[in-house]
């Protein structure tokens, strides 16, 4: 997410801290039994984004409102640790699947590691799992930037889990079990293979076939801190897009080029 200034107050009620019945549930609808969490407060952290931790501007508010405290720290070195293992256990996994079986090449196992690890894949399992109701975020968050919908803390909070269940068990074959169990119960192989979201790669393949030029962008952050990118072929102006980050902002420009190039419908 694009770093924000938190000055409003943060206290939120409708935070709750995930239990430990409540992450031996989220195990067992994974087929892992006999899981015993031996240090929940590292779980609980793996939901604590930033906006809820002792930030030098909340010194001035108070929490009348009996809601959780605020924390020392927030998920990000969890989430750190989780990255490191997702990355390699999702590119073994899909080399024994689609490799070692049926002998697909690098670039197609290249292409669907990134689908697999994208944001909104990780979002998308972060809240099949029920990750959303334990976010712990500032009351601004909750209100104002999609609050537990917000794809960016889904996604942080699926690695920082990982990492809490690293941290907690130093049992690296529990992670991978649970990201495969993860995958293997929520992901449409099928559609995950077939969907292609990768815009900016969609409309380079298409600048080059046809026009033999590379697509260029502009990027600049606007004054509701957005990003607005300007999509040209040479100096000819396309579309423009919009987002959250640049590269958002660049794939929503290429996607709007294919459409209006008739590559893609609305």
């Amino acid at each position: 997410m694009e770093e924000t200034k938190f000055k409003a107050n943060p206290y939120n009620n409708n935070n709750i801290l995930v239990t430990q019945d409540d992450i031996l549930n989220i195990m067992k609808t994974l087929n892992i039994h006999d899981f015993k969490c031996n240090n929940l407060t590292l779980y609980q952290r793996a939901f604590v984004h930033k906006s809820y931790t002792r930030l030098k501007d909340y010194e001035e508010f108070n929490n009348d409102n009996n809601c959780i405290e605020l924390f020392d720290i927030s998920y990000e070195t969890l989430e750190f640790v989780g990255d490191a293992f997702l990355g390699n256990i999702i590119a073994n996994y899909l080399y024994h699947r689609y490799f070692h079986n049926h002998k697909m090449d690098e670039g197609f196992l290249t292409k669907l590691k990134i689908r697999f690890v994208c944001g909104e894949q990780l979002a998308y399992l972060s809240k099949c799992l029920g990750f959303d109701k334990y976010m712990i975020i500032s009351k601004h968050i909750e209100e104002n930037c999609e609050g537990r919908r917000n794809t960016n803390i889904l996604e942080d909070i699926f690695e920082a889990f990982l990492g809490a269940i690293y941290e907690d068990k130093k049992d690296f074959k529990l992670v991978e079990k649970f990201i495969i169990n993860v995958i293997e119960k929520y992901v449409d192989f099928s559609e995950t293979i077939l969907y292609d979201n990768n815009y900016k790669d969609q409309i380079l393949r298409y600048f080059q076939h046809n026009y033999q030029l590379y697509p260029t962008y502009k990027t600049e952050k606007n004054e509701n801190n957005k990003y607005e990118c300007k999509l040209y072929k040479g100096e000819e102006y396309i579309v423009s897009g919009y987002g959250n980050s640049k590269k958002k902002s660049e794939q929503d420009a290429s996607k709007r080029a294919l459409i209006k190039y008739h590559v893609l419908s609305e």
